[in-house]
């Protein structure tokens, strides 16, 4: 799993790392450190996000989505996010220094980010100095190395995913291999809920725009990041996602991030989400808290649990 703790606890992560692992016969792919290559083109765009995103947008209003009875189109099925990377939704450059770390390279890749046009987090200036590998990033545990949920829309980039849609059409479930994670998609007019109502997922309402699946999402306690990096939103926050197929096998994300406490103006990432067909695929439970033995360990190093206590305490 790929998880950010901080460089002050780089070397202990590193060591317990190597003491873990098996020597290999073959080589294998490393889930801790590497990732299946990108392909040049995803659903007949090409796999850049910007580009693959501009893309999308135009093959889904000439394809017509399988539906279900009920004539709502038929997103149920197991899904892996591509083009993505745990690292930084702003990239990583191939000079970046963390790309030739010795003990957990970040992979060189492009923004996740598709607006605005230079494809940064729109950060106000106090803000930036607390994501973007800054205090976040050198003092504080990131939440999902304590076995916490990754949050909106990090979910939807890490690991594999099912969609579910009971025919009643109330609500969607979507469920997450991650950390045994699962959002609850309320369909229609959910009933008021006052802010002082906090949820590490928020609480999700959707509906439908065409053939597009619409979830918008408040009610945030802020205690999550949206990547390794630390960058991050507070429980100000409304996240929009809107999953579209352009294929049979593809989806469309996006996730508009707003949060008039910390950035200057909207900002959306991109990404597709592509059906996993394996025969006999399923969901498996990730037990993360059953025997973790590490994080005492990377607290003796000096790092500190999150909460929002950066922006929150301001």
């Amino acid at each position: 799993m790929k998880r950010h703790v901080g460089p002050i606890v780089a070397v202990t992560v590193a060591i317990l790392a190597m003491a873990s692992r098996a020597p290999a016969q073959t080589p294998e792919l490393n889930p801790t450190t590497d990732v299946p290559p990108r392909p040049p083109t995803i659903a007949g765009c090409p796999s850049e996000n910007l580009a693959f995103h501009n893309c999308a947008l135009q093959k889904a209003k000439a394809y017509t989505p399988p539906r279900l009875q009920n004539g709502r189109p038929n997103l149920q099925g197991y899904w892996r996010s591509r083009m993505t990377q745990a690292w930084s939704v702003e990239g990583v450059p191939v000079n970046d220094p963390l790309a030739k770390d010795v003990f957990q390279a970040w992979e060189p890749s492009p923004p996740e980010i598709v607006d605005p046009a230079d494809r940064k987090i729109p950060y106000q200036t106090w803000a930036a100095a607390i994501g973007r590998r800054g205090v976040n990033f050198k003092e504080y545990i990131d939440p999902r190395t304590t076995c916490s949920t990754g949050g909106v829309p990090r979910l939807a980039l890490q690991d594999a995913s099912q969609i579910l849609q009971p025919p009643t059409d109330d609500h969607v479930l979507w469920l997450h291999d991650d950390h045994h994670q699962f959002r609850v998609i309320a369909m229609g007019q959910r009933p008021p809920v006052g802010r002082n109502v906090q949820a590490w997922n928020g609480l999700s309402t959707g509906r439908w725009e065409g053939n597009t699946l619409v979830i918008e999402t408040t009610n945030f306690n802020g205690y999550t990041w949206m990547d390794d990096a630390g960058d991050f939103y507070t429980d100000n926050a409304r996240i929009t996602e809107r999953l579209t197929m352009i294929d049979p096998n593809t989806i469309h994300y996006e996730a508009t991030i707003e949060d008039p406490t910390v950035y200057t103006r909207p900002w959306t990432v991109a990404w597709a989400l592509v059906r996993d067909t394996e025969r006999g695929f399923e969901l498996v439970e990730e037990s993360c808290r059953e025997g973790e033995r590490s994080l005492d360990r990377i607290r003796e190093q000096g790092a500190k649990f999150y909460f929002g206590a950066p922006w929150r305490f301001r």
